[in-house]
């Protein structure tokens, strides 16, 4: 099990470094590329995970999970790359399209994952802090079963600045001690069979 979790992908020329350590040869990987449109304006960061891709050097296929379909049959991918969004709406588009089992098939079965925002929160065992705060998502969708992949045993708190502090602290006493790993913009942690690093 191989997990990058990050606030911003591939953004951080370290983190990057990093990522591209771990893969090894580029020319015989292929990534999954998947991201949720609710807005025209999501196009620009679709279009900048592109090019993120492209400069590293990797083949990549799109999944846009807004779409009504099942991706049970979604080809095997060495690579799955989430964006960030709405982490509630991101988890629901998930379950829906089905694309929940194949992600954590491919986990179980050695793929590396990279999860930007949304897509690292999901991970934990639930995703409740991603209300958090005056910018927190909102649960539009009024999503119940708030369940994650429960990959890591941590809830991951990703953008986590200063401002963030006071209502991160609540959060851990109201969860009464669960771990929470904090993330900068320029933060990531990579999750190896049980084994985390901080990057």
């Amino acid at each position: 099990m191989k997990l990058l979790l990050t606030s911003t992908g591939l953004a951080n020329q370290k983190i990057r470094n990093f990522f591209v350590s771990q893969i090894g040869s580029l020319d015989d990987k292929n990534v999954c590329l998947i991201y949720t449109i609710r807005q025209e304006r999501d196009w620009q960061w679709v279009e900048y995970y592109h090019k993120e891709l492209e400069e590293i050097g990797l083949r990549y296929d799109d999944v846009n999970i807004s779409e009504e379909k099942d991706f049970s049959d979604l080809p095997a991918y060495d690579i799955y790359y989430v964006c960030g969004g709405n982490t509630f709406y991101i988890l629901d588009r998930l379950r829906k399209t089905n694309l929940d089992k194949v992600i954590s098939e491919a986990i179980k079965s050695g793929k590396l994952y990279i999860g930007v925002s949304a897509g690292s929160i999901i991970m934990g065992p639930d995703i409740e802090i991603a209300g958090l705060g005056e910018d927190g998502d909102l649960n539009d969708m009024n999503l119940e079963d708030l369940s994650g992949f429960g990959l890591v045993p941590y809830i991951i708190s990703p953008h986590y600045t200063e401002k963030e502090k006071s209502s991160i602290k609540a959060f851990k006493e109201k969860r009464k001690g669960e771990p929470v790993v904090e993330l900068t913009d320029d933060q990531a942690i990579f999750v190896e069979d049980g084994k985390m690093v901080r990057i």
